[in-house]
């Protein structure tokens, strides 16, 4: 049973530790990457707005509207989360920076549909 503990246990340890110590980057985003967050967010609220604008006509409720809208436009901010991580970002730092984007932008165009649907001249 000793040599089962040494030979088994002890490099599946080692290599669970590894996992649990990786070695994320912790410093300010170089100038591409900002860039990058930032293309990524104005795409996304463009893509909010283009495709929210679309489904007024055959819909008349805000919130399936920015829904429909949200779940459309969902592959840029996936896209921006994969290259962050892939850029050795904590996943879950990006995690929070890419809803926190989604949130303010959904909620925007929450703010701006109950703004248009609420208009006479609609």
């Amino acid at each position: 049973m000793k040599y089962k503990i040494m030979y088994i246990f002890i490099p599946l340890f080692f290599t669970l530790s590894l996992n649990a110590y990786a070695e994320y980057k912790t410093s300010d985003f170089t100038e591409e990457e900002y860039q990058m967050v930032m293309k990524a967010s104005g795409d996304y609220r463009n893509c909010l707005n283009k495709t929210a604008i679309s489904q007024t006509e055959s819909q008349n409720d805000v919130r399936v509207i920015a829904d429909y809208a949200m779940k459309e436009c969902a592959t840029i901010l996936e896209t921006l989360y994969q290259n962050l991580v892939s850029a050795n970002y904590d996943p879950e730092a990006v995690r929070k920076l890419v809803g926190s984007t989604s949130n303010r932008a959904s909620n925007k165009l929450l703010s701006n549909l109950m703004r248009y649907m609420a208009s006479p001249s609609r």
